[in-house]
């Protein structure tokens, strides 16, 4: 979308150092649609975070994560294959914070803006936020196909790590030279 002032005007057309474009017709009409697009889906989106329940939470489409099989193994997806828990899955509970899927599952926010979570009162201060607890099974899956499967995201959380302690490693140095 071009604002005002952003036209060039017949003497700048023809300087070659002049940077400023004009939109085409047919990129201003796309920019229309976007927005249009986009409009919808923040509304339809408002709609289904502002459904409220009797105990006052709010929440998103959430689904409930599923049962454990007798392997060590959950059900996936729609064809009934199973997938690996980690150790610490085992008896964890059916939730994850958003730090720690940010930590474990080393999912940025931009990813856990789009998942589906559950608002519930902040247990450390009522004023506070509401914390969001987000299905430990969607984000195991998209943790995994992120990183490629179970041993990716194993090699990405240890990338991490040995990030963190050449870090904490180049200070401790710093501090003691």
């Amino acid at each position: 979308m071009v604002a005002k002032g952003d036209e060039c005007t017949e003497g700048e057309k023809g300087n070659d150092d002049t940077k400023q474009s004009i939109l085409t017709e047919e990129q201003r009409e796309r920019i229309r649609f976007n927005k249009e697009r986009a409009l919808e889906r923040q509304k339809t989106r408002k709609l289904e975070v502002e459904q409220t329940l009797e105990d006052g939470t709010k929440r998103r489409k959430v689904t409930t994560p599923s049962k454990m099989n007798s392997d060590g193994t959950v059900p996936y997806g729609d064809d009934n294959s199973s997938v690996y828990l980690e150790e610490f899955e085992m008896d964890a509970s059916p939730w994850v914070s958003k730090k720690e899927a940010m930590k474990i599952y080393c999912l940025p926010e931009g990813t856990l803006a789009v998942c589906a979570y559950e608002e519930r009162p902040n247990p450390q201060h009522k004023g506070w936020t509401p914390m969001k607890l987000y299905s430990r099974t969607e984000i195991r899956r998209r943790a995994r196909e992120r990183f490629g499967g179970l041993q990716g995201l194993v090699e990405e959380r240890r990338r991490r790590e040995e990030k963190k302690f050449q870090k904490d490693f180049e200070k401790g140095q710093k501090m003691f030279s």
